[in-house]
Parts: C-alpha cells; structure tokens; sequence
C-alpha cells in the first residue's frame, strides 16, 4: 500500500478551513479510497478531526484505513505533530473500530455546535472525539 499525494489545499480557504492534504490509498495498481491529513490546532478540529478517511465500498473490510494512517504518520510527524485529533460518528462501527486499533484515545462525545453544523451533514450531529498520540 502507498499514499499519493494527490493534492494540498492552502490558498482560497472558505472561512474556518485550514491547509490540507488529500491522499489517495493505493492497493497494488487499485485506487481504494483516500485519506485527508487537515493541518491546525486541536480546538480547531475538535469536531472534524486532522485525520478523515474514506474507502471505497468495494474494498471496505480489509483495514485499508488503519494502514493508510500508519503510512501517514510519518507525514504528521514530520509537520511537527506529536498527537493529532480524529472523530467519528458513534454510530460508525468500523471507523471506530479503525480509531481504536490505531491506539487512539477517547475524549468524549460531544454535540456538533450549531456554528458549524454547515460543515457537516445532517446526520452528523454527534461525534466521537479520539486523541492519536503519534510521537513514536
């Protein structure tokens, strides 16, 4: 498995967007999915996470997301993060499951604010919130 670069976004944010990366998750020859890296502090990301990933329903089940992070832990590292934030929704089992295999910390549940519920789908109005120490 790689990560590609496919794209990093800094210039002409809409207001309360930070600088991210956009990676796709290669499989062999086989695009499965990508994986965003989101740079900016903690309270910034309470809600969304630096961490979201998405995998292809063709290739969901095979932990293409949690190897996709290890290989993107070098990259958060090397932006000087020792601990990044990632969320879920509590009812996503395997992204939760992901979070968890990672090592990732729980912090709590917390209702997303109306001030961002814009950046968010409808059905998004809780998430989970992990804490991914990342330093070793």
């Amino acid at each position: 498995m790689e990560l590609i670069l496919d794209e990093f976004i800094h210039e002409h944010l809409l207001p309360g967007f930070t600088p991210y990366f956009i990676y796709r998750i290669i499989v062999g020859k086989q695009d499965v999915g990508t994986c965003v890296f989101r740079l900016g502090s903690d309270s910034e990301h309470e809600y969304d996470g630096h961490i979201a990933y998405t995998i292809d329903e063709a290739y969901r089940g095979r932990g293409y997301a949690y190897q996709a992070c290890l290989l993107l832990k070098e990259k958060i590292r090397k932006e000087g993060y020792d601990h990044v934030i990632i969320t879920c929704d509590p009812e996503n089992l395997p992204s939760k499951k992901t979070i968890l295999k990672l090592g990732g910390q729980y912090q709590g549940t917390k209702p997303v604010p109306k001030a961002l519920k814009k950046f968010f789908t409808p059905d998004e109005k809780v998430k989970e919130i992990y804490i991914w120490e990342v330093k070793s």
